[in-house]
């Protein structure tokens, strides 16, 4: 048992919102090396506005999300001519180190939310995200 260290509740609502990394996208980094002091995992709570879909991207380590709601429609391989998989609330969706992938909202009057996760990454700087588009 570790007895040194402690837990840490993140309210997402008070942590900043991010604007600029994935556009449209509202990123809330609660868990990173800022927040945590963690040296392994990254995780944010992503608000997608109605209609919004984010760039084509890859990252250099795993990926993942939770569509917490939904549905939205998730995007993978060439960024041309992508596969396209719609995709409901309380699914997961993993995308290895590499992989070019990207979310898209197709309701044009409701919010979609993601909860994502890097794997073995402490920060999104530190991701090695790629725009392709």
């Amino acid at each position: 048992m570790n007895t040194e260290k402690s837990m840490k509740i993140i309210n997402s609502v008070e942590v900043n919102k991010d604007l600029e990394y994935e556009p449209p996208y509202t990123i809330l980094w609660g868990v990173n090396d800022e927040t945590t002091g963690t040296t392994v995992m990254t995780m944010a709570r992503t608000i997608i506005p109605p209609g919004g879909k984010n760039k084509m991207h890859y990252h250099a380590c795993d990926a993942t999300f939770y569509v917490a709601r939904g549905p939205i429609y998730v995007y993978s391989g060439d960024p041309e001519n992508p596969d396209r998989q719609l995709v409901e609330a309380g699914n997961f969706c993993y995308a290895p180190a590499g992989v070019v992938h990207g979310q898209e909202n197709p309701s044009k009057t409701e919010v979609a939310e993601l909860i994502a996760t890097y794997g073995n990454c402490s920060h999104r700087d530190k991701a090695g995200t790629v725009f392709v588009q």
